[in-house]
């Protein structure tokens, strides 16, 4: 008896354990210049998105832009301490590029460039024995013909560099805009709006995609989400984690992210857009209008405060 009550007792947890949601968070931008070249007000916003992370057992990975840790062309000392806070702190870090390049506007070899130029303060904190292993297209743009797309592929694979896809994509940038205004404007009563928005819209978004994925793959995938290191998130990003954690979700490093075999899926998509993956890989399988409709919108309030247009 007591045996049988065993058994049942692990196929539960197994159960348990296979149905948990499983989100992989990023955080583009390291390290952030939103808030201005004030090296304080950056190393608090940089810091407290670590410290939140930690504090929630989220194994994130922050994508560097290195051009933000030179000042007068020298290497910044107290930046370079952004980045190995992260690293000291268990988390991961990749590649964004140095300067935050949009690929479709450069040539391949000028993307490249950028690429290489973008990872050589970063390998330096990893060591000898470690490299970056990710690296994130600004804007989400992977080429606007075939052949860059092909051309950035070939290039990544031969630098031992793995893309990291986004499959909950959306506008926080815009909600992030909107915040650094009400910030730099002490008015506590639109911050609090915005950041209260700003959590029930990503919370939309997260359950738009969710819908979506499993619309492709008949089941729930391990998530890939993507924010910013900025402001907004240094005052909210705890209240989201809770949101996510009361929704069910368990957080994840990339690398175990990516093993979803959803990530294996087929991307045909060379165009000038910055989608989510699941939108690529639905355009690839020809899915109907009707796949893409309800995806929720910045609320127009954001958006007329920011003087962003979605």
């Amino acid at each position: 008896m007591i045996k049988q009550a065993i058994i049942l007792f692990l196929i539960c947890c197994s159960a348990t354990s296979f149905a948990q949601k499983k989100m992989c968070v990023t955080i583009d931008d390291l390290t952030d210049m939103s808030v201005g070249k004030e090296t304080q007000l950056r190393k608090w916003v940089n810091e407290e998105i670590v410290k939140v992370c930690v504090a929630h057992a989220v194994p994130a990975i922050g994508f560097v832009n290195e051009n933000k840790v030179y000042k007068n062309e020298q290497v910044d000392s107290a930046s370079v301490n952004m980045l190995k806070f992260w690293l000291d702190n268990g988390l991961e870090l990749g590649n964004h590029t140095y300067s935050h390049l949009d690929y479709n506007k450069a040539t391949s070899e000028e993307f490249f460039k950028e690429i290489e130029k973008g990872q050589i303060v970063t390998n330096q904190l990893l060591g000898p024995d470690e490299q970056v292993k990710y690296f994130r297209h600004p804007f989400l743009h992977r080429g606007d013909t075939k052949e860059k797309v092909e051309a950035l592929e070939n290039y990544l694979e031969q630098h031992d560099l793995i893309e990291a896809p986004v499959t909950i994509d959306n506008s926080e940038w815009i909600y992030a805009a909107a915040y650094k205004k009400a910030f730099d404007q002490e008015d506590k009563l639109m911050k609090d709006s915005i950041g209260q928005s700003y959590i029930s819209y990503m919370m939309q978004k997260v359950k738009y995609y969710e819908k979506a994925s499993n619309t492709l793959f008949g089941r729930t995938i391990a998530h890939t989400l993507l924010i910013h290191d900025n402001l907004l998130n240094a005052e909210y990003l705890d209240g989201l984690l809770a949101a996510l954690e009361k929704e069910g979700y368990d957080f994840i490093s990339l690398e175990e992210a990516l093993s979803d075999p959803a990530y294996s899926s087929d991307d045909q998509v060379a165009a000038s857009w910055g989608i989510s993956w699941i939108q690529r890989w639905a355009i690839t399988q020809k899915r109907p209008k009707e796949f893409y409709v309800g995806e929720p919108l910045c609320p127009q309030f954001i958006q007329d405060y920011s003087g962003i247009k979605e």
